[in-house]
């Protein structure tokens, strides 16, 4: 034999091999794509939480943690529209959470006060009425758990 032939046999063994590698890794890579798939998948479960964890956690103290549930139960398809159970608790929610911008953009108008910033002032107190109004209309809908108001209001005195 030549010792062209024994090259080319040789690079043809080495292609082989190649080409072999080459398949078992795209095989590995399909299945690393798929065991990712199915984790995502499973991560972002359609869970919801009901009426009544929502008022667990609310009890507990959970207010933003729970506010976020209230959203992921919004997208999810869980809105007082679909289900008349929710509307108290997404109403408490909603007065937790108006209440937080309420009071952060009052003590920041207050602040904008003291630095003598009239223009700045005035935009944070009117921000700051935009989020009371919407503690109030979500204070009409609270009903029977109305109550539970006086313990967020202590949480932001």
């Amino acid at each position: 034999m030549s010792k062209k032939t024994t090259k080319r046999a040789a690079t043809r063994a080495g292609d082989g091999a190649l080409k072999v590698l080459t398949v078992i890794l795209a095989v590995v890579l399909v299945i690393m794509i798929i065991i990712t798939v199915v984790k995502v998948k499973t991560s972002f479960s359609d869970y919801t939480s009901t009426p009544n964890e929502i008022l667990r956690s609310v009890n507990n103290g959970y207010y933003p943690e729970t506010v976020t549930e209230m959203y992921d139960n919004i997208v999810l398809g869980k809105t007082v529209e679909s289900d008349a159970d929710y509307t108290a608790p997404y109403a408490l929610l909603s007065y937790y959470e108006a209440e937080s911008y309420y009071v952060g953009y009052t003590k920041a108008a207050e602040q904008a006060a003291k630095a003598g910033d009239k223009k700045y002032e005035a935009a944070l107190r009117a921000k700051a009425s935009e989020y009371q109004t919407e503690m109030e209309a979500a204070r009409s809908e609270i009903g029977e758990l109305d109550f539970m108001t006086e313990d967020i209001d202590e949480l932001f005195s």
